[in-house]
């Protein structure tokens, strides 16, 4: 069984801490983050359940940082570079059409920050 590195661990963690943080943010607080960041559009029932589903992402990568098999975590980076691709693009021409705020460019970074880590690691346990 092939061993995921200390760096791919790092990676979940990091991205279970951001993302959770991120998460409980949208689902506790919605209405305080749409009026701090102008965020055009308040809708707290779609801003909770996003919430929720990247706190659900979060704990994926908290269970996966548990690992120490790419067998096991292999899916979870998979639905991760799923999430974030579609996530990315779709923030990408939000900021341009809808929200051009600082923040939907802070999500951006951090998105592509995350599709660039987890894709060099899926490359590197598929490729070898």
């Amino acid at each position: 069984m092939e061993e995921i590195s200390k760096a791919l661990k790092l990676i979940f963690l990091i991205h279970f801490i951001a993302s959770f943080l991120l998460g409980i943010v949208f689902l506790l607080f919605t209405e305080t983050f749409v009026s701090l960041t102008g965020w055009g559009y308040l809708d707290p029932v779609a801003g909770r359940i996003l919430g929720a589903s990247i706190v659900g992402f979060a704990i994926g990568s908290l269970l996966a940082w548990r690992e120490t098999e790419w067998q096991k975590v292999k899916i979870v980076v998979l639905v991760e570079l799923t999430w974030l691709g579609v996530g990315l693009v779709t923030a990408i021409i939000c900021a341009f059409i809808f929200y051009p705020s600082w923040v939907i460019w802070l999500i951006i970074g951090l998105f592509a920050l995350f599709l660039v880590a987890f894709g060099y690691f899926y490359y590197l346990h598929e490729s070898g």
